[in-house]
């Protein structure tokens, strides 16, 4: 992500931290202080005290505008401090945070990393797949998961296509069939032939569109000719020359010119792909949310949603009384043990 998301996404709340502190049970450095005599440390102490950050998560409960699923940008944990319950931590935290109406959870991965084996022990389930950006030609696994603990009839469901992201491009999503695996090689459907060029502009199929298109194109051949000027202009009985279009530019303006970018095109899927690519959706997710076809989640960790209305998180003055006491406030339970022996 650029710099300005990142910080869109703090500002909006979306990213958790993971602090590793073993001097004090305390949420930042700044609480600690302030209890510092309480703890009767001294200010050498605290300050070797601050919490050492070991991974964020960057998340969000609506995805696709849907109340009901939420997906994980980025799960990032400093190296060597792997395989420590971090990872999972954060994503327990980041369903324990979310709202009551989200039940799902998804991600997308690149198919040639080893972060998919994360969220194959987390639980999730590969339902589909994308192609990557054209450059590094690679597939993105789509990854979900039932967050509630116990969930078994929430219905599993993914985009049919997809249109900008990470990626900045359209792409198709098609979901893995019966039997195959996610590590399996899948096929790239990338847009930008002709054809669903021409589709995508609204040209073709009838002889109107295509009349308008040419007619389109001659406009702007015309308004983009260029002008007739003088080879010299006279000012105060002096001569200045005007070089010509086309001439060289300047030292400094064809270095400024050179620096430029070229703007980027974004292609279009052919339409009828996509209608395709939807009407397979639908027909797949029918299959699957009716039991005929069932992909296995053999998740080796819990990290479903646990909390219920008698251990959820309150502390209100009307609740605790004026002085808001937090110490009712409940804690983020411990992971559960491993359902399979890592």
């Amino acid at each position: 992500m650029p710099t300005a998301q990142f910080e869109g996404k703090i500002r909006l709340g979306h990213v958790l931290i993971a602090e590793e502190n073993t001097t004090a049970d305390y949420a930042d450095h700044a609480e600690l202080k302030r209890d510092t005599n309480a703890f009767s440390l001294s200010a050498k102490s605290a300050k070797s005290a601050v919490p050492t950050l070991v991974g964020y998560c960057i998340g969000n409960d609506q995805y696709f505008k849907r109340d009901d699923v939420g997906i994980i940008y980025q799960m990032n944990v400093m190296p060597g401090k792997q395989r420590g319950f971090i990872g999972a931590s954060l994503l327990k935290a980041q369903f324990e945070r979310s709202a009551y109406g989200c039940k799902l959870y998804c991600c997308w991965c690149a198919q040639d990393i080893a972060a998919n084996h994360f969220w194959e022990a987390m639980g999730f389930v590969a339902l589909a797949f994308r192609a990557g950006s054209a450059k590094k030609s690679r597939t993105h696994i789509f990854w979900q998961k039932r967050i509630r603990s116990g969930d078994t009839t929430t219905p599993w469901w993914f985009p049919s296509k997809t249109a900008g992201g990470s990626i900045r491009e359209d792409r198709i999503v098609l979901p893995i069939p019966p039997g195959k695996h996610w590590s399996d090689a899948k096929p790239m459907i990338l847009p930008g032939d002709n054809e669903s060029r021409a589709l995508a502009n609204g040209v073709g199929g009838s002889e109107e569109p295509v009349a308008y298109a040419r007619g389109l194109l001659k406009k702007r051949a015309k308004k983009d000719k260029p002008i007739e000027r003088p080879a010299a202009v006279r000012r105060n009985g002096l001569m200045f020359d005007i070089p010509k279009q086309g001439e060289p530019l300047p030292e400094e303006q064809a270095q400024k010119a050179s620096k430029e970018k070229t703007p980027r095109v974004k292609t279009k899927n052919d339409p009828r792909l996509v209608a395709a690519a939807r009407e397979l959706r639908d027909r797949w997710l029918e299959e699957v949310n009716a039991g005929r076809y069932l992909p296995a989640a053999e998740g080796k960790y819990e990290v479903s949603r646990q909390r219920g209305l008698d251990v959820m998180a309150i502390s209100m003055p009307e609740m605790f009384g004026e002085s808001g006491n937090t110490s009712a406030v409940a804690v983020l339970p411990a992971l559960p043990a491993p359902a399979i022996a890592a």
